[in-house]
Parts: structure tokens; C-alpha cells; sequence
């Protein structure tokens, strides 16, 4: 069908991206797939099956698309990854899930953010409409390694060495740059992926991103300094608290706003991230001392609240240990090590 589109009938092709993308997006408002965990399964892996075929990957990895026809493929490449980003949030993935047979899919997409990354001028408001193939793989990239289980999959495929390649442009604009930061961050929260990300030399790299004046003014400073906080080591943390209180002060409080949230999510956070940065950063006295007895936070906390706070989380998730979610468990040893 593709093949033999003519300019007066794309507008439809066109019009369809929008319905498909508008119906997915009012779906998930509901609770279908988070209810029906086999269900939401088995949608998501159909459409990722749709993605894993030979034309696809050769196609994504083509240098030039310049036909009408490859106009349409690209429509319906990206309604697939739309799709599969809005179900990512609410599949329970095992170790087993994306395994090697998805491996070609992940290298092409990869592939593909590569060749377009630095030619497509990018606004800082995209909206669905104008956003490109290339934006919406980066979008599912930050989706699938939010789970942490997913991480292993994407090293083998390339991204620890490639995200730190794109994290350098000089040229990106916030809006290009905003989730390469939160997948660097997100690969940061797994040991082989801090290993991985440490051998092209993500510390120094993110530390030069902190100077950027669209960083230092954006959310994308909290991130960093999450992520950083994963790569050092203990003696690389003492050796440099400085300026960091008022991040002390974001993670505490997004502690404070996910502990009470639904699924302890706030603001894009789970509970466990903010948890296992704080962990690590308690390496330093000094800044333990200053989360426990001095942290400015709305509502204000002191050395009482705040132990309660992280007992009362402790009792939360050690109750639902025997559900045996992986992210529960690891926030349930965040909270103990805290302790």
C-alpha cells in the first residue's frame, strides 16, 4: 500500500497517525493495561514484533528516505513506537523479554537516532505532529530502561557508549538533549550499566553538561547530579559535595511526595531513585548530617520526620516483598541500607 501512495491520499496516512496516537494516549488514562498484566503483555510484545522484521531494520538504517512511499513507512514506524512507549509503563518485564532476537531491532534503532540526531533542527515545545522517528525511538529507549531489567538488553545493542556520544553535541537543544540525560541516568541505576557508561568516560562529560546555561536552569540538573551520584565512587563523593544542597533538598522531597503517591511515583520519579542516590551520597558525614537535621522542604522536615519517613516506607515495601517485584525488593534494600 505503501508503494503506491500519491500526495492526494498521504493526507489520510497522516490523519490516521493522528487518531491512532490521540486513542492510545486517552487509553492509557484508563486502567485497561495496568489491570490486566498478561493482557498488556501480549499487546506490547505484538507490536514489538510488528517493529522486528528485516525490512523495518533496513529501513531504519537507510542514509537517505526521500519517496512518498518511505514518507508512509516512517508514519507507521512511528504509530508502533508511540504505541509501544504508551504500554512500557505498565508491562511487568522479566529477564527473559528482550532478549537477543530484539537485539538487530535495538541496533538499528540506535543506528538511526545516530544519522539524525544532530541534522533535525528541534523546538523546544514538539508536539506529536512534528516529532520525528528518530525522537520517538530516544522516547522509548528512556521508557524501556526505566526498567531496570531492560538495561542488560540495550548495553548488548550499543547504547551505554552511544548515549555519552550524544550527550556531547554541543548543538542539542533542551528539548533533543532532555531523554539522552534521563537514559544515562537510568542505565547509571544498573551496575553494568554505571561500569559501561564509566568506560567512555560519563563523568566527565556530564560534569562539562552542568556549565550548559539550558542545564544549570532545567531539571536536568537534578538528573545529572542522580546520575553522577551512581557513576562516582565513595572517595570521588567526598571529594566533591560541594553546591549540592539544594539538590539534598529535591531528592528529600521527592522522597516526601512519592512515599504517599500512587504506585510511589512523583513527578516521573519512582521512590527508589531518589533512595538510592541519598544512599550513596551518605558515604559523605556532612551530608548525611544535612538531609537528617537540615533539609528545606515543603512541609518542613527535621531529624524526627525524616526517619519516619524512611521507617514508614521500609514497612511498605517490606510488606510487599512477596510480591517478589524486583523494583520493590531493591527499594526495600535502598531503605535498609539507609537505616
Amino acid at each position: 500500500m505503501a508503494n503506491s501512495v500519491t500526495k492526494k491520499n498521504k493526507y489520510c496516512f497522516d490523519a490516521n497517525r493522528a487518531v491512532v496516537t490521540k486513542v492510545f494516549s486517552d487509553i492509557n488514562e484508563t486502567d485497561l493495561f495496568n489491570n490486566d498484566n498478561n493482557f498488556s503483555r501480549q499487546i506490547f510484545f505484538s507490536y514489538l514484533d510488528l517493529l522486528n522484521t528485516y525490512k523495518i531494520q533496513q529501513f531504519l538504517t537507510a542514509l537517505s528516505l526521500s519517496t512518498l512511499a518511505d514518507s508512509i513507512r516512517e508514519s507507521n514506524i512511528y504509530i508502533l513506537l508511540f504505541i509501544l512507549s504508551t504500554l512500557c509503563s505498565s508491562v511487568l518485564f522479566v529477564d527473559s523479554d528482550i532478549s537477543d532476537q530484539y537485539n538487530s531491532l535495538l541496533n538499528a534503532m540506535r543506528l538511526h537516532v545516530n544519522q539524525n540526531l544532530q541534522s533535525t533542527i528541534l523546538q523546544q515545545n514538539m508536539n506529536e505532529k512534528h516529532m520525528t522517528v528518530h525522537q520517538r525511538i530516544l522516547l522509548l529507549i528512556w521508557d524501556l530502561s526505566d526498567r531496570t531489567i531492560v538495561v542488560p538488553s540495550l548495553l548488548r545493542a550499543g547504547f551505554g557508549k552511544s548515549v555519552i556520544e550524544w550527550l556531547n553535541y554541543p548543538t542539542l537543544t533542551e528539548t533533543a538533549r532532555r531523554p539522552i540525560v534521563s537514559i544515562v541516568h537510568n542505565l547509571s541505576r544498573h551496575d553494568n550499566g554505571a561500569d559501561e557508561l564509566n568506560k567512555y568516560g560519563a563523568i566527565e562529560i556530564i560534569n562539562q553538561m552542568q556549565q550548559l546555561d539550558n542545564v544549570r536552569q532545567s531539571t536536568m540538573l537534578l538528573i545529572n547530579t542522580m546520575a553522577l551520584a551512581l557513576l562516582s565512587t565513595p572517595n570521588q563523593i567526598k571529594t566533591d559535595p560541594k553546591g549540592i544542597k539544594p539538590i539534598l533538598d529535591e531528592l528529600l522531597q521527592i522522597t516526601i511526595h512519592a512515599s504517599t503517591a500512587e504506585k510511589y511515583r512523583y513527578n516521573g520519579f519512582h521512590v527508589s531513585e531518589p533512595l538510592a542516590v541519598l544512599v550513596k551520597l551518605f558515604i559523605d558525614d556532612t551530608t548525611f548530617d544535612y538531609v537528617m537535621n537540615q533539609a528545606e522542604t515543603n512541609l518542613p522536615s527535621n531529624l524526627t520526620s525524616t526517619i519516619k519517613l524512611f521507617s514508614d516506607l521500609l514497612i511498605s515495601f517490606h510488606v510487599k516483598l512477596i510480591e517478589k517485584n524486583r523494583l520493590e525488593q531493591f527499594t526495600f534494600i535502598v531503605l535498609f541500607n539507609i537505616l
